[in-house]
């Protein structure tokens, strides 16, 4: 529809593996799934990409809900 949207990013101290980061931001579709605009279920996505690229590896990163809003709300 022509708009368009800046998605914060998320600080993170040391960069272990990039591998996995996309699939973690893909993970922003859930949020769509639970009714989230784009603009509001981007931000997931940025904030899972930031938490996959702390660890080896392509899911081991991957966080639960719980994880994933307490790593959004320390940085937010």
């Amino acid at each position: 529809d022509g708009q368009e949207y800046r998605v914060p990013s998320y600080h993170v101290d040391h960069i272990v593996d990039t591998v996995g980061a996309g699939d973690g931001f893909a993970a922003f579709t859930s949020a769509i799934l639970d009714g989230l605009n784009l603009e509001d279920g981007c931000p997931p996505g940025a904030a899972i990409g930031a938490m996959a690229i702390q660890v080896a590896g392509d899911n081991e990163g991957l966080p639960t809900r719980e994880k994933l809003e307490a790593f959004m709300d320390a940085q937010h």
